[in-house]
C-alpha cells in the first residue's frame, strides 16, 4: 500500500479546497515479472531493495533499472468507518 500527501478532506471545511490534507492511498501487487519486490522509504522516496528503483503512488517506477515499469493494482477502496458501518453493520473488527 502506498500513501501520498495532497488530497484534501471534503468533510472538515466549507469547500474541498479548504479541507485538511488527508492524502491518498493505493495498493499494488509487489511481484513484477516474477520478481518479488521489497519496498522501503529512504527518507525521500519509496525504493525497492532489489534494484534501487524509486516508485510513485501510481505504482510506477520513476527511475532506476525498472524505470517505466508498472505494478499491477490490487482492488482496494478507502472508506470512512461511519459510512462503511452504516451499510455493513455486521462488520467485525479484529486486532
Amino acid at each position: 500500500m502506498l500513501w501520498q500527501a495532497g488530497t484534501a478532506s471534503a468533510l472538515d471545511a466549507d469547500s474541498v479546497a479548504g479541507g485538511r490534507d488527508v492524502g491518498t492511498a493505493a495498493a499494488y501487487h509487489r511481484v513484477l515479472e516474477g520478481q518479488r519486490l521489497t519496498f522501503a522509504f529512504d527518507g525521500e522516496r519509496l525504493r525497492d531493495q532489489e534494484t534501487g528503483s524509486s516508485w510513485d503512488v501510481l505504482g510506477r517506477a520513476v527511475d532506476g533499472p525498472l524505470a517505466g515499469a508498472h505494478l499491477d493494482p490490487v482492488v482496494a477502496v478507502n472508506h470512512f468507518w461511519f459510512s462503511w458501518a452504516a451499510f455493513r453493520p455486521d462488520t467485525r473488527i479484529y486486532r
